[in-house]
């Protein structure tokens, strides 16, 4: 890893240096030029970044929800400020061309200006005289803390726009797990998520492997983890996360079918489906 760029993970607001040996190479597919080291991180950093969004939690859950949704407000300006900073970090790490990377970070900002709305969508609800002498209320809470682990191809939509803007405007916090070939982009918008007052630890991101990762699916202090990827991964997740009593989410590998009838151009229906995806 001599003269490359090793990227940290952050815990608690900060970025740190793993003390792993393993790193992984992430490389400029449109080049081949190599950009950066992903470190492995260890179980013990990995434990560290749940530990730190664990002992957020309390404070985090108890600040006014319309004090939440400002962290937020914040964090969207600071998007359309960096936009094309951020574009061209998405850009260079994945390969897509401008105008789908610059799509990737739109696709950001548009969840956080939903999760703005959170003080609506967190009314609770009654009803009076549900049955003689009892009246009914709902409250909607906050649980704790949640898990995301991400894949690699949309490295700012999925982990920062999926899971984040909700996770944390209801009062949850959130550990990422970024995909290993494509973290840069999630970093960097972490960087701006604090500048935007986001406290130390609400938000914490690692990169491991698969074997540091299945801490997430039975540590008593994860109430949820949420996933996109292969359904092979995703059924693990699910069964062992759930026969922890977690909460799962988990968005396994989407088909976008094409039905070609007999009467079809073949030539044109092929360029179409190609250039569909």
């Amino acid at each position: 890893m001599s003269g490359t760029i090793k990227l940290k993970y952050c815990v608690d607001g900060e970025w740190k240096e793993s003390e792993t040996g393993k790193f992984m190479d992430i490389r400029n597919p449109s080049t081949g030029e190599k950009m950066a080291g992903t470190p492995c991180c260890t179980m013990d950093e990995v434990n560290s970044a749940i530990e730190a969004a664990s002992a957020a939690y309390p404070a985090w859950s108890a600040t006014p929800v319309i004090k939440r949704v400002q962290v937020l407000y914040k964090f969207r300006d600071l998007i359309d400020a960096h936009l094309d900073e951020l574009t061209l970090i998405c850009a260079n790490e994945h390969g897509k061309v401008w105008e789908e990377a610059k799509g990737d970070i739109l696709k950001v900002r548009e969840p956080v200006e939903i999760a703005c709305s959170a003080p609506i969508l967190m009314m609770g609800e009654s009803l009076m005289n549900a049955s003689t002498g009892f009246d009914t209320v709902l409250f909607r809470e906050s649980v704790g803390v949640f898990a995301g682990v991400v894949p690699f191809n949309f490295p700012g939509m999925i982990p920062m726009g999926w899971m984040m803007p909700m996770c944390i405007a209801t009062g949850n916090t959130l550990v990422l797990k970024a995909s290993s070939s494509t973290p840069m982009t999630s970093m960097r918008l972490l960087e701006l998520l604090h500048e935007a007052g986001l406290p130390k630890g609400v938000v914490n991101l690692v990169t491991c492997s698969r074997v540091e990762a299945e801490i997430f699916l039975t540590h008593p202090d994860v109430k949820g983890v949420s996933f996109v990827g292969s359904t092979s991964v995703g059924l693990h997740i699910y069964s062992t996360a759930a026969a922890n009593g977690k909460r799962v989410q988990a968005l396994c590998e989407a088909k976008n079918h094409a039905l070609v009838l007999n009467d079809a151009d073949l030539e044109s229906a092929a360029r179409a489906i190609i250039n569909s995806g």
